[in-house]
């Protein structure tokens, strides 16, 4: 749920295509059909210079990153990764969503994250005793993400300086989902809760913004939004229902429609 209020830490969406069709949120799982092939060197290249952290990089630099890197696509609902698990890979999201949860002793899941075209995931874990600190689990059919062995990361930010700010600002957007995260659920009341979670995604993946209209392009499921505020899910459903009612939002295939964006803003917490 990285807004990238910080202009120090925000990504150039446009780069990456965060329009993705309703169907890619279907809870049914679908196959997904595997890439024709892996991409040549110099198209890995290209797809990861629209990151910020390779975008200024030397070409001898990249051409070692390339050799430790590979793309891959998952399905909805699969697992990346767990939590606790060795930190082997660097994620780096080209499209769909991911969501960074944990499980209660209870079995319950919470979602502490929403990641999406342009971020990354893993790098925190670098320096941080080298384990996942949440499961990373795909929110669509479809995700793409390009996969960069830790390792590596860690011999070239050691071996070339000018990766140093760059890494600091990707593990600065990790915590900015955590910040996040804790101002949701610290927001209050259900609306509340969820204006803070609406106007931080339409901040940060937002398309069509003209006044107090905007479009979102994520066609979240109401247990998806349950787990990101912390209420019941019929709870959701009741509030959603109101803005919907009330002319402030109305979903279709192309997402979440915001008509009234002011009366949502007036719900945030001062």
């Amino acid at each position: 749920m990285s807004s990238g209020k910080k202009t120090s830490a925000k990504t150039d969406t446009q780069h990456f295509p965060v329009d993705l069709p309703r169907r890619v949120f279907r809870r049914v799982k679908r196959q997904v059909q595997p890439p024709a092939g892996p991409p040549s060197k110099e198209e890995l290249a290209a797809r990861m210079r629209r990151f910020d952290l390779f975008a200024k990089l030397p070409q001898r630099v990249m051409s070692e990153l390339v050799a430790a890197a590979g793309v891959r696509v998952f399905r909805a609902g699969e697992y990346i990764w767990r939590h606790g698990e060795q930190d082997s890979h660097v994620m780096f999201i080209e499209n769909g969503f991911v969501k960074g949860a944990r499980r209660s002793r209870a079995g319950v899941s919470r979602t502490y994250g929403l990641f999406g075209p342009g971020d990354s995931m893993g790098v925190f874990a670098i320096w941080a005793g080298m384990k996942y600190p949440t499961d990373a689990v795909a929110m669509n059919d479809g995700l793409s993400v390009i996969f960069i062995d830790s390792g590596a990361i860690l011999k070239f930010a050691e071996k070339y300086p000018r990766l140093a700010a760059p890494l600091r600002i990707e593990i600065g957007r990790f915590t900015d989902a955590f910040i996040h995260k804790i101002e949701i659920v610290s927001a209050g009341t259900v609306p509340q809760r969820l204006a803070v979670l609406m106007t931080l995604l339409i901040d940060r993946y937002g398309l069509d913004k003209k006044g107090n209209r905007a479009r979102l392009p994520i066609t979240l499921t109401l247990e998806q939004i349950s787990e990101i505020v912390g209420v019941r899910l019929e709870t959701v459903a009741r509030t959603l229902g109101g803005w919907k009612r009330a002319g402030w939002l109305h979903m279709d295939s192309s997402g979440c429609h915001f008509t009234r964006l002011d009366k949502v803003r007036e719900l945030l917490p001062d």
